[in-house]
């Protein structure tokens, strides 16, 4: 039809294109000005298209994205014709933010100044992306500086030697990792107060009452206590916020050291500022801490058994392995330095019959006294053991036959006095000492228990309840 005018496939088609495309498509003049857009971005900004165009596209970008947009992106554009993937901020017309990716290139049209072709890719996902691979990345970048706290306490813990090297090496671990002002370890003592072995407590002596109560719940709950001077713990630990304010400190948290339940101590940091921890914090220190305790019981443990094989389980004195070491040693010192050396070897007179007639009970009960009443007779240098059965022996460094015999009649009247468990009965002791004196030589061990057990036997036998000075 001549005259008509019929639409160009090829243009609708392009059209079509354009305005569906799965991507924001912007054109704008050298001016920055929209002067066409697609679909795809008006419904991403939820503007209409009549408040787009003749805006200039930076209009359309949050106040930070237009700083990069005029400063970082329309500069590369213009030197060298295209600027790709810049990430943006476009602020839609719902108050929203989207990420966008964009690719840009200045093209000439027809001989006129150039024009702006602007793709626009929405990058939430990305971003989205990016996040979470940061995150994950700190995240890896914390549980390798966790790991690598664990790692130097497990090497620091292994060398420690005494509970106040373990206390030490705790309090400077928790100290750094939580970059904290002071730290310190307190352990439960035999009275089952805290005790502080190692570090600083910079809350020392301005804790009352309020102390107990924070270290008590710690260890009762298993589960670390934080308190500030502004926010949590106030209520319940009034003297601790106090104490924190004098100290010109701002938060104290306290971790429970734990073994299998049992309650060893607890470790406490403290902060110049207010201080909120991440449970990965709370759980570094909290490992640290099991590893410290698992040392500290092992190291405990050790001393215990120690303790057993040199000391009777009924009276708590050395026993005959620990005595001989000792006379061995004192044998040893007395002929160096040239000083006299006693043993006295001491039985029970009666006690038999009193085991007998009143039980065994009642004879370890004896036996638990007369410990008691030796120990309070002697020297503090003295050495008190028990032998075996109602065989008691006293090791007196730098005492002659005078000194040895005055301590002997001090454990005569101790013995004479009744026993509470025994009082119709009369206990009394039969002693014998054997003496080496300054100028003598040196005598071996069994000679010296010997000649004081002979001597022993012999004051049994000239009538009990005395002692006899035996002859090296």
């Amino acid at each position: 039809m001549t005259g008509s005018s019929l639409p160009d496939p090829g243009e609708s088609l392009f059209e079509g294109l354009f305005q569906a495309a799965p991507f924001g498509y912007v054109i704008t003049d050298h001016n920055d000005v929209i002067v066409r857009t697609n679909a795809t971005f008006l419904a991403w900004t939820h503007f209409p298209e009549d408040q787009v165009l003749g805006r200039p596209f930076r209009d359309l970008l949050t106040a930070g994205a237009q700083l990069l947009y005029e400063t970082r992106h329309l500069p590369v554009l213009r030197l060298q014709g295209y600027a790709n993937e810049v990430l943006l901020q476009l602020a839609t017309a719902q108050g929203t933010v989207l990420p966008i990716l964009v690719n840009a290139s200045a093209v000439d049209r027809f001989g006129e100044p150039r024009e702006v072709r602007i793709g626009v890719l929405d990058a939430s996902g990305r971003v989205s992306y990016e996040r979470e691979l940061l995150a994950t990345q700190r995240s890896a970048e914390s549980m390798a500086a966790r790991v690598t706290v664990l790692q130097n306490a497990s090497t620091a813990f292994a060398s420690s030697i005494s509970e106040a090297e373990i206390g030490a090496t705790l309090s400077t671990i928790v100290a750094d990792a939580l970059v904290a002002s002071a730290a310190c370890v307190a352990l439960v003592g035999a009275s089952g107060d805290l005790e502080v072995i190692a570090g600083t407590d910079p809350l020392s002596g301005l804790i009352r009452e309020d102390s107990r109560l924070l270290g008590a719940t710690v260890l009762d709950f298993e589960k670390p206590v934080t308190v500030s001077v502004t926010g949590q713990g106030q209520e319940r630990f009034p003297g601790v916020v106090s104490a924190l304010r004098e100290a010109r400190l701002q938060t104290v948290a306290v971790f429970p050291i734990m073994d299998d339940g049992i309650p060893i101590g607890v470790t406490a940091a403290f902060f110049g500022r207010e201080r909120s921890l991440a449970a990965s914090e709370n759980e570094m220190v909290l490992s640290v801490a099991r590893q410290a305790s698992q040392v500290l019981t092992r190291m405990r443990v050790q001393k215990q058994l120690a303790y057993a094989a040199q000391h009777d389980q009924l009276t708590g004195l050395v026993n005959r392995a620990a005595i001989r070491e000792r006379i061995a040693l004192a044998l040893a010192t007395a002929h160096q330095a040239a000083q006299p050396l006693s043993l006295m070897f001491l039985d029970l007179d009666g006690f038999k019959i009193v085991n007998d007639r009143l039980g065994h009970h009642v004879g370890d009960a004896i036996l638990i006294e007369v410990a008691k009443r030796l120990a309070a007779s002697v020297r503090a240098s003295d050495i008190v053991g028990r032998y075996g059965g109602d065989e008691f022996v006293v090791l007196c460094t730098s005492a002659g036959r005078r000194e040895a015999a005055a301590i002997s009649s001090r454990i005569h009247a101790e013995i004479r006095n009744a026993f509470p468990d025994a009082s119709e009965f009369t206990i009394g002791a039969s002693i014998g000492i054997a003496t080496i004196e300054a100028s003598g030589g040196v005598a071996s061990i069994d000679a010296l228990i010997s000649a004081a057990d002979a001597a022993m036997y012999e004051s049994k036998r000239l009538g009990r309840g005395r002692t006899t000075q035996a002859s090296l």
